[in-house]
C-alpha cells in the first residue's frame, strides 16, 4: 500500500506516458552531463602549441617563454611543436585541420595576417577558419647587417642599395613582416633590396651571420643579443623613436619622417573551437604574460608584452591585412 501511494499519479494511471517522459528526461540528462563534464574539465590532457616557423625564430622564443608558466597555470603538459615552411602556411594548414577542441592552437608571427594575400590557394581562409585567443607581444624591427658588412650607417646602406640588385635582404619567407618592412622601407628610401626568403629566423640569422646575404630588417628580440655581442651590426629601428634596448641606433623616421612597423606574436585556435575554452585560454594566458617573472623575460629579450585577449588579437589581424595587403597588391608579392 505505501509503494502504491508514493507512486505518481500519471504513472498508475497512464503508466506508457510516465514511461516515456522518464526515458525522454533520461536521455537529456545523459547528454547534458557529459558536454558539461567535458567543458568544465578542460583541459584534461596536454597541450600542443604548433609554432609554424622553424626552432629558433622569433615565435619560438616567444613559445619556450611561456611554455612552462602556461602548462603550470592550465595543470597539463604544454608540447611545442615546430612545424616551417611556406612562410608559416605548412603548420597553419595543420591547425585548420585539427580538432576544434582546445588541444591544439598556435603561436603565429606578423606574417599570418598577410598569408591570404600571398598564397591565394591555401587551404585555410585565415579570417574565417580561425579565431583569436591571445594577442601576445609585439616589438620593433631593426635593420641589421653583419658585423663584417661595409656599411657602417643607414645612409650607407641606402646609397648602396640605389643600384639594383646590389644588396640582399632575408626574411622568414613572402609576406612575412622581414619581408614586406624591407619593400616599404626600399620604397620610402628609393632604393632596391634582392629578397632571400628562409624557413624561419634562426636560419635567417646563420646566413646572415656567415655573410651569405647582406642585410635584414628582423624583430628586436631575434636580433638583440648578436648585436650587444658584436656579431651583427644595428644600423636602424622601426619603432617611431629609438629603443632603450639600443639607444645608440637612430630610427628609421628620423631620417624618412613616419616610417613606423611592429613585429608581433599571438596565439590563435580553430575557429569552431567552443566559446568557453576559447575564454579559458585566453584568460590563462593573459595571467601568463602579466607574471611578473615572464614579463620581464620578455621585456629583457626585446618584447613589450600585450596580453591582449580574443577580440583585441581579431582586430589586429584584420587591421594589419588591410595595411599589408594593400602593399602586397601594389608590389605584386607572391609567394616564391
Amino acid at each position: 500500500m505505501h509503494s502504491q501511494e508514493t507512486t505518481p499519479v500519471v504513472a498508475r494511471r497512464f503508466p506508457s506516458v510516465f514511461s516515456r517522459r522518464v526515458a525522454i528526461a533520461a536521455a537529456l540528462l545523459a547528454g547534458a552531463v557529459p558536454a558539461f563534464a567535458q567543458q568544465a574539465a578542460y583541459p584534461s590532457r596536454l597541450v600542443t602549441v604548433i609554432v609554424p616557423f622553424a626552432a629558433g625564430g622569433t615565435v619560438d622564443k616567444v613559445a619556450r617563454q611561456i611554455q612552462e608558466p602556461l602548462r603550470a597555470r592550465l595543470g597539463q603538459q604544454v608540447i611545442i611543436d615546430n612545424r616551417g615552411g611556406a612562410g608559416g602556411t605548412i603548420g597553419m594548414a595543420a591547425l585548420a585541420k585539427s580538432t576544434p577542441d582546445g588541444y591544439t592552437v598556435a603561436l603565429v608571427f606578423d606574417s599570418y595576417a598577410t598569408e591570404q594575400h600571398i598564397y591565394p590557394k591555401l587551404s585555410y581562409h585565415t579570417l574565417r577558419d580561425f579565431s583569436g585567443v591571445s594577442y601576445v607581444a609585439r616589438s620593433p624591427m631593426v635593420l641589421v647587417v653583419p658585423a663584417a658588412s661595409p656599411y657602417k650607417t643607414l645612409q650607407d646602406y641606402v646609397e648602396a642599395a640605389k643600384k639594383p640588385g646590389a644588396v640582399s635582404y632575408a626574411s622568414v619567407g613572402a609576406g612575412s613582416s622581414n619581408h614586406l618592412a624591407a619593400e616599404l622601407f626600399h620604397e620610402t628610401a628609393g632604393s632596391h633590396g634582392l629578397h632571400v626568403p628562409f624557413k624561419g629566423g634562426g636560419p635567417a640569422i646563420t646566413d646572415l651571420m656567415g655573410g651569405h646575404v647582406d642585410s635584414m630588417i628582423a624583430s628586436l628580440p631575434l636580433v638583440l643579443q648578436q648585436v650587444q655581442s658584436g656579431k651583427l651590426r644595428a644600423l636602424a629601428v622601426t619603432s617611431p623613436q629609438r629603443n632603450a634596448a639600443l639607444p645608440e641606433v637612430p630610427a628609421v623616421a628620423e631620417r624618412y619622417k613616419g616610417f613606423e612597423v611592429y613585429s608581433w606574436v599571438g596565439m590563435v585556435a580553430p575557429a569552431k573551437t567552443p566559446a568557453a575554452v576559447l575564454d579559458k585560454l585566453a584568460a590563462e594566458m593573459s595571467a601568463t604574460l602579466r607574471d611578473p617573472e615572464v614579463a620581464k623575460r620578455l621585456s629583457d629579450g626585446g618584447f613589450e608584452v600585450v596580453a591582449g585577449g580574443r577580440e583585441q588579437m581579431d582586430q589586429l589581424v584584420k587591421a594589419e591585412s588591410a595595411r599589408w595587403g594593400r602593399l602586397i597588391q601594389s608590389h605584386k608579392i607572391v609567394a616564391e
